[in-house]
């Protein structure tokens, strides 16, 4: 200690001054410098469900012509509701809003589409493959089961320098580029090249219904040093640990006798939908908190669509302007993490976002983290633009909120629809209970599916009404009314309503009998209280 206090008196005053200017620059501006999109060869639209699997079709028509009014005319502001009101124009389609899908060709594959993303980002950000300082890559479902894909790409772009995975689910992007930033401020790096890719048409069963709202693609950017006052502002990521199991994964062989990983919607489900508004005003929030700015500032947003009605969601969740925000679902369906890209690099295309134009970015990964953050637009080169869709058209893509502003609250007022609280179910005679369990039950599916409650009875199976989004919903307003939970497999197969409402009676009494328990414990812990005293 003493030999470095004596070296640091006897170093020159001037030496002192030419070391400290080289220190990185608190906070200087670092941000997006390039984007380039790369999506498989095969556009896959409803027609070819309608070929290979029509009774899959046919079975997933809900059983009505119009949507709910009271659905549709709701105007709380609760995030359920919020949901319920958005999801519910695309309840008449079987596919639920899905026109199209980019998938993988046999000759195609998540490295292929990677290397042309990486590429193309890199030639439009003017960079050498040798002069990349840092490598971040997100590959989601792969075709190998196991590590990541950094070593494969970087080996096929001849990178001479580090390369490693990151995975966060739908919001890699998001955690990647904040991750570049924090590397390329401090001066470890100077730039960074980040690839994300998404290959879902190989984890799911084209039986499945779920099958029908994925897609591939792949995006890269270079983060870079920016103009003054350009680039990342702020950001604000949250755990989403609740949504734990809102899809299951199962190791399974395909038909050439390669592994792979099987996703399937899980019985947590429900609360993807749940907790979607409380997540991306937390989020969004946050992230403008942290730049220093308001939503009135900003000039775009860009949400992650793994759904036709999530940007309608964000958008009414946080008041803003549907034209102020892009909606590339029915021309892409989920890619997961590509959408942060892809939405920013056809705002860019289209001119929705210009130079020095304030951006938010949001993104929301199932058991992972919701992100967003807050850039100031810097200039940013754009890759080659992808192929257009085949029959998509701009007006699919405008975002329509289900509920219009003017309505007026007399007229919501009217709407009324079925509801039994814990409280009154608990307050009735235990003989009665069950007959208005059922009674509820049998409401609740007439008025979603806006029959007749005559054409219903409680030994039906539910599975004969719902498909997954469906019990979702219905799932979702059993636990908002009667505040007890209830697994998703007990809306499917061959259970019943008079089951449900079974099983429900069982639950609620159980959690009436701990509450009982627990107020009883405390009365006896104060009486004893009181008698020491």
């Amino acid at each position: 200690m003493l030999l470095r206090v004596r070296s640091l008196l006897c170093t020159d005053p001037n030496t002192l001054r030419s070391s400290a200017l080289k220190k990185p620059i608190m906070n200087p501006p670092v941000g997006i410098r390039s984007l380039a999109l790369s999506f498989p060869s095969i556009i896959r639209t409803n027609d070819y469900w309608i070929e290979m699997s029509p009774e899959l079709v046919a079975r997933n028509k809900p059983r009505r012509a119009r949507i709910s009014r009271s659905t549709e005319l709701t105007n709380s502001n609760n995030g359920l509701d919020i949901w319920s009101q958005e999801v519910a124009p695309y309840l008449p389609d079987p596919f639920r809003g899905s026109i199209e899908r980019r998938v993988l060709a046999p000759n195609e594959s998540s490295l292929t589409l990677e290397y042309q993303a990486a590429k193309e980002a890199l030639d439009a950000a003017q960079i050498a493959p040798e002069d990349v300082d840092l490598a971040i890559v997100a590959s989601l479902f792969p075709e190998h089961i196991g590590l990541g894909s950094a070593a494969y790409l970087a080996r096929q772009l001849d990178l001479r320098c580090p390369a490693w995975n990151l995975e966060s689910t739908c919001s890699s992007a998001i955690i990647a580029l904040q991750n570049a930033c924090a590397l390329v401020r401090s001066g470890d790096y100077r730039n960074v090249l980040v690839v994300v890719s998404h290959i879902g048409s190989n984890s799911v069963d084209e039986k499945d219904t779920l099958s029908w709202s994925i897609g591939d693609g792949a995006g890269a950017f270079v983060v870079d040093s920016l103009q003054p006052n350009q680039g990342i502002l702020g950001t604000k990521i949250v755990p989403t640990a609740v949504t734990c199991g809102a899809y299951s994964y199962e190791l399974v062989t395909d038909a050439q006798g390669q592994p792979r990983l099987r996703t399937r919607t899980g019985e947590n489900a429900s609360m993807l939908a749940e907790t979607a508004v409380d997540f991306v005003r937390s989020c969004c929030e946050g992230a403008v908190a942290a730049a220093g700015v308001t939503f009135e500032q900003i000039d775009f947003f860009a949400f992650n669509t793994p759904t036709a009605w999530y940007a309608s969601v964000c958008t009414k969740a946080l008041g803003i302007d549907p034209e102020r925000t892009i909606n590339l679902y029915p021309r892409y369906a989920n890619i997961g993490p590509v959408f942060a890209i892809a939405n920013l690099y056809h705002a860019a295309q289209a001119g929705k976002i210009r130079e020095n134009d304030l951006v938010l970015v949001y993104t929301n990964g199932a058991a992972a983290t919701a992100a967003a953050t807050v850039m100031r637009w810097g200039e940013v080169a754009l890759g080659s633009v992808p192929v257009p869709p085949l029959s998509v058209t701009p007006e699919q893509e405008r975002i329509h909120l289900a509920i219009k502003d003017s309505l007026s609250k007399e007229k919501l007022s009217t709407e009324k629809t079925s509801s039994l609280s814990r409280e009154q179910l608990l307050a009735a005679k235990p003989g009665e209970q069950r007959q208005m369990l059922e009674t509820y039950l049998l409401e609740c599916l007439a008025s979603s599916l806006q029959l007749s409650i005559n054409q219903f009875n409680s030994q039906q199976s539910l599975a004969t009404w719902l498909d997954s989004l469906m019990a979702i919903v219905l799932r979702g307003r059993i636990e908002t009314d009667l505040q007890v939970q209830v697994p998703m497999e007990k809306f499917f197969g061959e259970t019943t309503v008079a089951q449900l409402a079974e099983l429900l009676l069982n639950q609620l009494a159980l959690a009436h009998l701990i509450s009982s328990d627990s107020v009883a414990d405390a009365y006896q812990r104060e009486e004893r209280e009181i008698l020491s005293l």
